[in-house]
């Protein structure tokens, strides 16, 4: 099967707009459509042997490969923030200059925040840091991720109430 090649026109889009009329719903579509993405990241993916035992106590050597994420540095002030970079397709990505090798890894948007979330020395990540540069900082991270809980409690309440009356219907 072929490596499906990763492509985001209409986060693209969505971004473009955004920037020409900046308004609640067209910021809302670009975080709506950067939800459903999948990037590009870059990383060294460096293959460990580890010795490895079973239940019965045999051991044997296994490969256990091992992401290293490359990062970008932003000056704030006088101070450096790191971000993860993240490419809509691989033209973005060939944009990006790196003095070490590495390989495009794919991750979907909420990988990443899940990423960031566990590196406490990350500020966010930036989708196509050389041209669109859309920064999700971990605060923003964290008020989508807690709009999306509280719009699933909320859907799964409105089935609960829905249920009895269906089974109500039914008799």
């Amino acid at each position: 099967m072929a490596d499906q090649q990763v492509t985001n026109p209409k986060l693209i889009e969505a971004i473009e707009n955004m920037r020409k009329d900046f308004t609640p719903d067209t910021q809302n579509a670009t975080i709506n459509a950067a939800l459903r993405s999948t990037f590009y990241v870059p990383a060294i993916i460096e293959k460990k042997k580890e010795i490895v035992a079973n239940a019965n106590n045999e051991v044997k050597f296994e490969e256990k490969p091992k992401a290293r994420f490359l990062l970008i540095r932003k000056k704030d002030g006088d101070k450096d923030e790191t971000y993860f970079p993240a490419f809509t397709d691989a033209e973005e990505l060939a944009k990006f200059n790196s003095k070490e090798p590495f390989q495009r890894v794919k991750m979907k948007f909420g990988d990443l925040a899940m990423l960031v979330e566990q590196v406490s020395t990350i500020k966010g990540f930036v989708i196509n840091p050389m041209s669109h540069n859309l920064p999700f900082t971990r605060s923003m991270l964290e008020g989508i991720k807690q709009v999306l809980i509280k719009r699933r409690n909320e859907q799964q309440a409105d089935a609960a109430k829905a249920e009895p009356a269906a089974e109500t219907a039914e008799e």
